[in-house]
């Protein structure tokens, strides 16, 4: 009876200890919204070997997007309209490889005919805002070493470009714009076995 008593005394302690030895933190750079068509970059803290024995690397991305339409229908019958927006995000990691994240989205409605006012605005225009929902990207990273320090608080630099494209179609004659705007937020963790009677402290 005591023999089987410790066998499992065993198995629920053992997974609590190898989970108690891996440590993980997290670092986050923010680019702003700004109109899309733009490239930047991402800086990371790479990890530190002072806090123990790195283990795994993941990076994540988030991108937010958001397109304004200003369209006129300037034909005296009314009208149907289609916004194709279509893009794309890339970070550009130091192997060569890259994240990724793609977009294409469709929208359409209908305007009366002409108000005789361009503004749109009335019946026969509009303007809106709207919110265009992306997916996150992951990445396991096989080559960790580049995000190894060599010096005490030395970064990484990664380049993030956005493109967009967008086309507007309408029967006839109309008056359209498309304005869109995007940020991102690009996220490292780095998963480590501490030293022994030591512990990173996360930011």
């Amino acid at each position: 009876m005591k023999l089987l008593t410790m066998a499992i005394l065993m198995v629920s302690v053992s997974p609590w200890l190898l989970s108690a030895s891996a440590e993980r933190i997290d670092y986050c750079d923010f680019i702003p919204e700004m109109n899309a068509g733009w490239s930047s970059n991402a800086t990371l803290p790479k990890f530190d070997p002072e806090m123990g024995t790195l283990s795994a690397v993941d990076l994540s991305c988030e991108m937010n997007l958001s397109q304004e339409l200003m369209i006129e229908n300037e034909n005296p019958e009314p009208t149907n309209f289609t916004l194709m927006l279509s893009g794309q995000l890339t970070l550009s990691l130091p192997s060569s490889e890259s994240l990724s994240i793609s977009f294409n989205r469709t929208t359409g409605g209908n305007l009366s005919q002409y108000d005789g006012v361009s503004d749109y605005d009335g019946s026969s225009g509009t303007r809106s805002v709207t919110q265009i929902p992306t997916e996150a990207a992951t990445k396991s990273i096989a080559d960790i070493s580049d995000f190894l320090a060599s010096t005490p608080g030395e970064s990484i630099v990664l380049p993030v470009v956005i493109d967009v494209s967008s086309q507007t179609k309408t029967s006839g004659k109309s008056n359209s714009g498309v304005i869109s705007r995007a940020g991102a937020k690009v996220c490292v963790s780095y998963t480590y076995n501490a030293k022994s009677g030591e512990g990173g402290q996360q930011c």
